[in-house]
């Protein structure tokens, strides 16, 4: 008797490998989509930002020299104040130092460009200039 016959098709010798990148496109796709989509429900409070407030500065422990900006335009240079007439006789001791740096302190108030054009002064130009920005804790309950 001969045996059976079977209804497959004769081997190739080549071995077959299954494709999994239609799969791997579905699922970056469906990852893509759920992004999208839950990224559109975040409220719009979730993304304001809250501005720094300062109330009773402890100028001690600030870094040194520093040189406070109020709203007024008033400045005061360690806690002594100066007038922009005199702010460069006065920095001039810091400009022979080894690492001439001026640390600067503006009330959030002060507009951008008043503190811009105080950075962008000709006898500041010798200066490293430092922003120094305060955190107000809150208080735990």
């Amino acid at each position: 008797m001969t045996p059976a016959k079977r209804n497959t098709l004769p081997r190739t010798g080549r071995k077959t490998s299954l494709d999994f990148s239609l799969t791997t496109v579905n699922i970056v796709l469906l990852l893509i989509f759920f992004f999208l989509i839950s990224g559109s429900l975040v409220e719009t409070e979730e993304l304001s930002v809250d501005l720094a407030e300062t109330s009773e500065l402890p100028l001690d422990r600030l870094p040194r020299p520093l040189l406070l900006m109020n709203v007024d335009d008033k400045l005061q240079l360690n806690g002594d104040p100066v007038t922009p007439d005199t702010l460069s006789a006065t920095l001039s001791p810091l400009l022979n130092a080894a690492q001439p740096r001026l640390h600067i302190l503006a009330d959030r108030d002060v507009p951008a460009s008043a503190l811009v054009s105080l950075i962008q002064r000709p006898d500041l130009q010798g200066l490293e200039i430092k922003l120094v920005t305060l955190r107000q804790l809150k208080p735990q309950p």
